[in-house]
């Protein structure tokens, strides 16, 4: 299912020194765990998702050349968007119980450039 015009996301930007990256990527997969016990992108048991994705990248110094290289950074995109309104305040009911809050929290206040909580998508493709 594709997000809609509406719903509600959490999109958070991280941008990650390679020395600091496999920690990063840990919380990252900790949290897509979590999230896979507790959300469902399908009918199924869960806080229903119309979409949850994590996407990295190299840091490019001119987006709009890439030809002049990276940084030396990694980008991680961390992206959710739930169906129902309500699915933002479930997911943080369910999160206050989860073992990996807190160090999931710390790396996203420590490595966060943007962190929209509880955004509303204002274009999609439907």
């Amino acid at each position: 299912m594709a997000s809609s015009k509406g719903q509600k996301t959490f999109n958070f930007a991280l941008c990650v020194t390679p020395e600091d990256s496999e920690a990063v990527e840990n919380a990252i997969a900790s949290h897509a765990d979590w999230m896979r016990s507790t959300h469902s992108i399908d009918d199924g048991v869960g806080i229903q998702l119309a979409d949850y994705y994590v996407a990295k990248a190299d840091e490019l110094n001119n987006v709009a050349d890439p030809s002049q290289g990276t940084t030396g950074n990694i980008l991680y995109s961390i992206n959710e968007t739930y169906i129902l309104p309500e699915g933002i305040d479930q997911h943080m009911e369910q999160a206050m119980q989860w073992e990996g809050i807190e160090e999931f929290i710390g790396t996203l206040q420590k490595y966060g450039k943007v962190l929209i909580g509880g955004g509303t998508v204002i274009q999609a493709m439907q």
